[in-house]
């Protein structure tokens, strides 16, 4: 039976029964909506960009200013290339010889100009620099460098001209209607890669006002009552930190296992081979008649694993981690790879009596004792090949003691708390080292000035690349008491040296193609390697090809 709904029995819902719902998402919004209207209040204010809008201008600016600047460094290029044939043409003079030279200098910088912007296509994404673009800003370069005493033959002039004329025309002006296509192109780069929107995520949250008065205390309370100092470091015995990074490295499994493919969405699967791209380097500076030194580091974790845990003991150093396969590896291919774990492991063991340790407690580097061990292995090892012959200069050193603040704490954004007492936990470690300076002496023999060490680009055979092991103590406070000053101590020779801090993976190798030119009259390339860049390593793995002469765009800076 059906029945009939009678219209006087349906009541209104009265407006008050939604009340506590409409407050909620008032409020809700409210909180939403603040955090990034007071972010930008606060970033005008200081005339800063508006970081919230800087995806929408890497979308939709970027593309197009890019570019227009790839096209006019490649209109120079072009021009350059028309003044060399006129002036190295039939109608050469004397005066030919000195204007030529410039004009070489200014396109070679003009080149690394461009190369650096179209390999950065926006703010935080990095295109691959072996794409068929920059390889033929390499082959322009090439050209450029190979004409040797400012003359060139007609088919070398003929084949820059025509290369420089294509690279402009593939880089024409932007316009109204090539203008869309780079900004469509854009996209790819940014809301479809998690190479952009993870460090554009990062840096919102890093630069939040919010977070940065709120996050260090919330850490520091962290720490005081769980003893836990955030997802970059590890606290272990005795009051010592150590970098995750450097403890997962040895935990998770070697980078050439197919593990480290098949990883969790938290975590980034290896796909490089660095045994690979350390050959094709070696390979690389063999064409330039060059050896090539492969010095891996250990990380803090492998020397002292049982500050750690209590589950290893002073005997396990040096014991478990993937460097000793990877030397051997390397081996295998004809690499020279250079042990320091076994020397460091016997040096651990008398650290009570030295009264030091290898390593800072709160770092992830190394004191002077595995300065000096490192740098005198690593020479030891240089003074066997046929080409060296001993150094005469003379060096002596000078002991200072510094305060080192720990750079685990302060990645950890600890340091910054303005928690009660925070300095006391965090105060800076005192440690000794060692600066080499020069000797002068006069025709008696008596000393006469000491003056700091330097390195020599010219007339040194040896060229030092690295990361901040090889930065540490060098080129920041004391100064010229790092392992590169230690090593031309051990020489008595000063040596050249390339540092890339926290790029010795693939960073450090783009320095150096971009500066090829050091590269002239080497004999060795030495290549410190901390462990932990096998798998953490800034940018990964890549093949980054050298300059195909030995003369270089990048400008020797001593």
């Amino acid at each position: 039976m059906n029945k009939r709904f009678n219209d006087s029995t349906v009541q209104p819902i009265s407006p008050s029964t939604h009340q506590p719902s409409l407050w909620f998402v008032g409020f809700f919004l409210l909180v939403i909506y603040t955090v990034p209207v007071v972010q930008a209040v606060v970033e005008f204010k200081k005339n800063h960009s508006i970081q919230a809008l800087d995806i929408l201008a890497d979308a939709f600016v970027t593309p197009v200013r890019r570019a227009e600047l790839l096209h006019e460094l490649a209109l120079k290029q072009s021009l350059f290339c028309d003044s060399l044939a006129k002036v190295l043409g039939p109608a050469r003079d004397s005066s030919s010889e000195s204007i030529a030279g410039p004009l070489i200098d200014e396109a070679l910088a003009t080149y690394a100009e461009m190369k650096k912007n179209l390999c950065a296509v926006n703010r935080h994404v990095n295109i691959d620099s072996t794409g068929r673009g920059v390889k033929a800003l390499d082959s322009v370069a090439a050209l450029f460098s190979g004409i040797q005493g400012h003359t060139a033959e007609k088919s070398t002039l003929a084949a820059l001209r025509a290369l420089t004329t294509r690279i402009r025309d593939e880089y024409p002006k932007p316009s109204l209607f090539n203008a869309p296509r780079s900004t469509l192109s854009a996209f790819t780069y940014i809301f479809w890669n998690d190479r952009y929107l993870r460090p554009y995520e990062k840096e919102l949250e890093n630069n939040s006002v919010f977070a940065s008065s709120i996050r260090p205390r919330v850490r520091y309370f962290r720490y005081s009552v769980f003893g836990d100092i955030g997802d970059k470091g590890i606290v272990g015995r005795n009051g010592w930190f150590f970098y995750k990074p450097d403890v997962e490295f040895l935990i998770k499994p070697w980078v050439l296992d197919p593990r480290s493919v098949m990883v969790d969405p938290n975590d980034r699967p290896i796909t490089d081979d660095p045994v690979k791209a350390i050959k094709k380097f070696q390979e690389q500076l063999a064409q330039r008649n060059i050896a090539l030194m492969v010095v891996i580091v250990p990380g803090k974790p492998s020397i002292y694993p049982d500050l750690v845990s209590s589950l290893y003991r002073p005997g396990d150093a040096g014991k478990f981690t993937h460097s000793l396969r990877m030397i051997d590896e390397l081996r295998k291919q004809g690499v020279d790879a250079i042990d320091l774990f076994a020397p460091f492991s016997r040096l651990r063991a008398f650290d009570a009596q030295a009264g030091d340790s290898l390593y800072l407690q709160k770092d992830t580097h190394w004191k002077a004792r595995g300065v000096r061990t490192a740098a005198h292995e690593v020479a030891q090892h240089i003074k066997r090949f046929s080409w060296y012959s001993p150094g005469a200069v003379e060096y002596a050193m000078d002991s200072v003691v510094i305060d080192r603040i720990g750079d685990v704490g302060v990645m950890a954004g600890l340091p910054s708390s303005k928690a009660r007492d925070s300095s006391n936990v965090f105060a800076p470690e005192k440690t000794k080292c060692y600066r080499v300076v020069r000797i002068l002496r006069d025709v008696k023999g008596k000393e006469i000035e000491r003056i700091p060490y330097k390195d020599d680009f010219r007339s040194s055979k040896i060229l030092i690349i690295g990361d901040s092991f090889s930065r540490i103590y060098q080129t920041d406070e004391p100064r010229n008491a790092g392992w590169i000053s230690h090593i031309a101590f051990e020489l008595s020779q000063p040596v050249a040296s390339l540092v890339n801090d926290g790029g010795a993976s693939t960073l450090v190798r783009q320095s150096l193609a971009r500066r090829a030119g050091i590269l002239k009259g080497k004999k060795l390339v030495v290549w410190e390697i901390v462990e932990r860049d096998f798998r953490f390593g800034e940018e990964g793995w890549k093949d980054v090809p050298l300059p195909a002469s030995q003369t270089s765009a990048g400008s020797v800076k001593e």
